[in-house]
């Protein structure tokens, strides 16, 4: 028996479980699924997960992604697979993968190492990166004839919307205490700025000068033109509200693309997609996500977890959960799939946007470390914070800083 956990409200693992009929016909095996909520799964402290992943019954295959795979590969859960790659079939075709979405999943394991070097720990079968969606009729009744090309743009034509668009916000944006609220449009802002997690020798840069013009930019934008719900937005309340038509602009995952474009979209066809806004010193840059499937170092039996993995990462498998909302394709022959092609080009350029930042901007912005869901997650609530109390955005993310810095020198208090 193979046993594998993932997240509901996810189109890849929504295909694993409508088609694992035809796994267990085809091999003969057994398939125990776990799926658990997302929010549940996708937590500051990974604990649900975690927690699942020792013992007799434990999975021997889950769906992680790069922040909660450097946890997991700190604490030794996770198995290296290169020598499982080097075995496939002739089938697999590894080398069908976009090689960016392979080299971002090979890590060292040691803080600060750079990603693309060391072991294959993750197979990606859906990726994100960060553009800018926006509805152009909303842009045109706000008074504005083309997208923003700058963050300072961005934030101006999000209070123009507001202003002067009844019933519609400026800008959606994720917003909790959760670790992914810093992850996503707002790391692509503040980087884009200059700002960065680290410096050189290895401290926090949160309190940091460019750092904190960013995030003021960014707290204040969201007071005047963000989400009425903010900083109280799940990612998926995120892609309904801008599915159901509540804003002009967006700057979050471009696998939105599915609830976007998708049948009960009050948007469908209206969203045009470029890329992300330029920072102050014309640098633009893009955080990106996968989501990928992780072998349990504690399998009981890794072959048949590889052959798990071989059949719900194939060409085959992932062209067919493309189209059933599994966004995005991280094998090139899905991309080059007519079928594919087809309904991506209704979609007003997003196919080719999307792999344009891949191939030009995008990459996995924070520095790798085991600690970094910890970092992520203290930065995301000095976000909520921050923005209840606009005036102590200075002390707060200095105190925050500080506190991350304990926390990487071995203090784990600092993370209470």
């Amino acid at each position: 028996m193979v046993r594998f956990i993932g997240p509901d409200n996810d189109a890849y693992v929504a295909s694993v479980t409508k088609h694992i009929a035809e796994y267990e016909a085809h091999t003969g095996e057994s398939v125990a699924l776990e799926i658990i909520p997302e929010t549940e799964y996708v937590t500051n402290s990974l604990d649900a997960l975690r927690g699942r992943l020792r013992g007799e019954s434990a999975p021997d295959v889950f769906v992680s992604g790069p922040v909660s795979m450097w946890k997991l590969a700190g604490e030794g859960i996770v198995e290296p697979l290169d020598a499982y790659l080097d075995k496939s079939s002739d089938d697999y075709r590894p080398d069908d993968f976009l090689p960016s979405l392979l080299a971002i999943n090979r890590w060292s394991g040691r803080r600060g190492d750079a990603l693309g070097t060391g072991p294959l720990l993750e197979i990606p079968v859906n990726w994100e990166t960060y553009n800018l969606a926006y509805l152009p009729d909303v842009l045109e009744k706000a008074g504005l004839s083309e997208p923003p090309s700058t963050w300072g743009e961005y934030f101006a034509a999000a209070t123009q919307i507001a202003e002067r668009v009844p019933g519609v916000r400026g800008f959606a944006q994720r917003g909790s205490d959760t670790w992914h609220t810093m992850y996503t449009g707002y790391a692509t802002q503040v980087w884009s700025y200059g700002a960065t997690d680290f410096d050189s020798a290895g401290r926090s840069a949160l309190a940091d000068p460019t750092m904190l013009a960013a995030t003021r930019d960014f707290l204040t934008a969201a007071h005047v033109a963000g989400p009425n719900r903010f900083p109280d937005g799940h990612w998926l309340d995120v892609a309904r509200d801008f599915a159901a038509g509540r804003y002009g602009m967006i700057v979050d995952s471009d696998h939105y693309v599915a609830f976007f474009e998708g049948p009960e979209s009050a948007v469908r066809g209206r969203v045009a997609y470029t890329r992300p806004p330029l920072g102050p010193g014309g640098e633009r840059e893009a955080n990106m996500w996968t989501w990928s499937l992780v072998m349990n170092s504690a399998s009981q039996d890794k072959d048949a977890a590889w052959r798990f993995i071989e059949w719900a990462s194939s060409p085959a498998f992932l062209a067919r959960a493309a189209q059933e909302g599994n966004m995005n394709p991280t094998r090139q022959s899905t991309w080059d799939d007519e079928t594919y092609r087809a309904a991506a080009a209704k979609w007003n350029g997003y196919g080719d946007n999307s792999l344009e930042i891949l191939r030009t901007t995008a990459r996995v912005l924070p520095t790798p470390m085991p600690e970094y869901l910890d970092v992520a997650s203290m930065w995301s609530a000095a976000i909520v914070e921050a923005y209840k109390q606009p005036d102590e955005l200075e002390r707060v993310f200095g105190e925050t800083a500080s506190r991350i810095d304990q926390l990487l020198s071995g203090d784990r208090t600092s993370t209470s």
